[in-house]
Parts: C-alpha cells; structure tokens; sequence
C-alpha cells in the first residue's frame, strides 16, 4: 500500500509539475474580464467562459506599460504563466500581456436582456410596489448554510416583535440555483406574505450571477408579494436589484430596514407613554388644587368651624362688653366723684353762706328771734345780695 502523502508534499508536487510543465508556463487564453479589483499596487481580475472561471493577477500593475481598460464584460487574450498558491490551494495565472477581443458574446446577451427587462418597465419606479411598514410575515429565500441567514436573523432577533419567518432554502449558485430560485419565490408568493427577502452574502460577480437569470428576474416581476433584494456587498449590481421592489446591500441591511420601523415604534409608544403620564400628572396636580380650594370651602362652611368662629365672635364682644363696662363703671365713679366734690364745696358754700347771713332791724343786727315782733320790716343780707321782709309772726 502507497505511503500517504502530507498536505505539504502534495502541493509541493503540483507547485513542481507545473512550474515545470512547458505548457503552463506559456499559457495563452481567452475568455471573459470579471472581478477585477486592484490591491497594494496589483490588478486582480478572472476570465470566465459560461459557468468555468480562472484567477489571473498583473503584479505591479501602475509600473508597467499597459494602455488597456479594464471593463467587466470583455472578452480578452491574456498572456502568462500558471502559478499555485500554497497557502489558497488555487491557481492563478501570471500575466505578462493581455489583448482587447471587445465585448463578449455572454455580455452581449446580458446587456442585451436588460434592455430588454427595462423596455417591458421591469425597472420602472411605479412598478415598485410599497413595503408595508409593520411586517409581521417575511418568505426568506436564501441558503440553509451560509451566513446570510444568520445575520438577517440576528437583526430581526435584535428588538421584540411578532415577525414570523417563512423559510425557503435554496442554492443561491451554481447551475440548479435559477429554477431553485424561481420555484421558491412562486412558492412563498402563494403564502400571503407581508414581503419576501432573497438574500445571500457576498460574494465575486459570477457567484452571483444565477440572479441576472431569466426565470428569476421574470418571477419577481410578476410576484404579488414585494420582494427585497439583498445578495451583496455595495459593489454587487445584478438585475434583480433593478427589478425588486427594494434592492438593499446585504443581509444585515434587510434585517435592519424591517426591523427599523419596530424600533421607531417602541420609541413612539415610550414617548407616547411619557407623554401620557405627564398629563395624567398635570391633571393630577389640576385636581390636587382643585380638592385643595374644595376642602377650603368645606372647612370654611363646617358646623364646627362656624361654631368656632361664633365663640371667637362671642369671646371678641365679650371682650369688648366688658371693656366698655369698665369704661362706663370707671366714668360713672369719676362722674360721683366729681358730683360728690361738687355737692361737698355747695355744703360748705352753704355753710359758710349761712354764717354770712345778717338780719337787719332799725340799722341794728339782730341775733335772736324774740328780738323781733309782728309786722317789724327787717333786712336780710347775704353774701351775694340783700333782700327785705316783714314778719308775719311773732
């Protein structure tokens, strides 16, 4: 039995056979420009013929004396030699020059195809129909394995929601992946879906090129459902971005388009509920001050209060009663005492008026009454005046 070979050794073996293979150091092709992209001073670029494609590199590409424009879709004679990556496991081939053909025939029909989609108003903006804006049913056509639906979840996961996924996994490339495609877009169609997302991650120009085909691009045209195309990175351009209803970039763009309006609505309804409670407050604080005046009010009709407020009343007049009581006890007794010093200076006036009284008989004082007879004319002299009189007994 043959000694089994170590990884190194093998590719050793295939780097030595053709290294020195005469054929593969002159190697002379044809076939179609796609992938180009330049990269640290070097031109990457792959000819392709139907379905087979082959790398190819121009080192040092800006040193070198190439007039030559670099288009996709043209067909091309490359000059070089074949080389093995260790490290890739690929082949690639060398260039050293390289010829214009012109366009090719695969391009040409491509081109072709579009002008044709586009005259039937494939592209048109009023054939777009509209992307509801709270999905809840999504149809998923996209690869069981790759990373596509992993990243498309993962934002459709990323805010609570009640979107249901409908998935349909197909190969997204390769020679079955039209009219796997195709069948599951008819498919999910037939689910009243909200939309359907066809969607892979990226990849070179020719993996994606099952999604320029006929029967792909005809069935999201005449889909009712609205289709969003995601199958690439920014620099992927097929014809079914033309044709869908949204053509987005990758798959975690499409998750996140679906998902936004879900976001935003949490957001309004948080706002919403924040603006609900501030009014309820105010309201609240409203009502607050309206109980506050009624409690007012209440208190200021309450028996009790009202009978607080006559016993004050009464204490007050009370009060005042007894005051002008005092003041008119206190004027009476000042009013007596100045009646009694009054009436005691007329006693003494009298008294001493009365020891100033003269009787007056013949020019003589008289002071007894038998001094005096019947019908004797006597004069009474007081202090203030003088009056005469007769006596009518005696």
């Amino acid at each position: 039995m043959r000694k089994p070979l170590s990884v190194k050794q093998f590719n050793e073996y295939i780097k030595s056979n053709i290294k020195h293979d005469p054929i593969f150091q002159r190697v002379n092709l044809t076939g179609e420009l796609c992938n180009i992209r330049a990269n640290n001073y070097h031109l990457y670029f792959s000819l392709k013929e139907g379905t087979d494609i082959i790398d190819a590199v121009i080192y040092y590409y800006e040193d070198k004396e190439i007039n030559f424009d670099f288009s996709p879709g043209k067909e091309v004679i490359i000059r070089g030699n074949l080389s093995f990556n260790n490290y890739s496991s690929r082949l690639i081939i060398i260039v050293n020059e390289i010829e214009d053909v012109g366009i090719s025939k695969d391009f040409k029909e491509f081109l072709k195809m579009k002008e044709e989609f586009k005259a039937k108003g494939f592209f048109d903006l009023e054939n777009k129909k509209p992307i509801p804006k709270f999905v809840k049913n999504i149809g998923l056509i996209t690869s069981r394995d790759g990373a596509a639906i992993v990243d498309f979840l993962a934002m459709i996961n990323s805010k609570a929601n009640d979107i249901h996924i409908y998935l349909a996994p197909v190969k997204v490339q390769g020679n079955d992946a039209e009219d796997l495609v195709e069948m599951a877009i008819k498919r999910l169609d037939k689910l009243n879906l909200d939309v359907i997302v066809i969607t892979r991650g990226g990849g070179s120009n020719e993996d994606l090129s099952s999604f320029n085909q006929r029967k792909i691009i005809e069935a999201v045209y005449d889909a009712k459902t609205p289709i969003i195309s995601a199958i690439g990175h920014n620099i992927d351009t097929t014809l079914i971005d033309y044709t869908s209803d949204l053509s987005l970039q990758t798959p975690t763009e499409a998750g996140t388009y679906l998902i936004s309006n879900y976001i935003d609505y949490e957001k309004y309804l948080k706002n919403k509920f924040y603006r609900a409670g501030l009014s309820i407050e105010n309201k609240l604080n409203l009502k607050a001050l309206d109980l506050k005046v009624l409690e007012a009010k209440l208190s200021s009709l309450s028996p009790v209060k009202i009978i607080e407020s006559k016993i004050r009343d009464l204490s007050s007049l009370n009060y005042d009663l007894d005051r002008a009581m005092d003041t008119i006890i206190s004027d009476s007794q000042n009013r007596l005492k100045s009646l009694y010093y009054k009436f005691t200076y007329l006693d003494n006036l009298l008294e001493m008026r009365k020891n100033q009284i003269e009787v007056i008989f013949d020019d003589k004082n008289i002071y007894s009454a038998h001094s005096l007879g019947k019908d004797d004319m006597i004069k009474l002299k007081f202090s203030d005046g003088s009056l005469y009189a007769r006596i009518i007994d005696g």
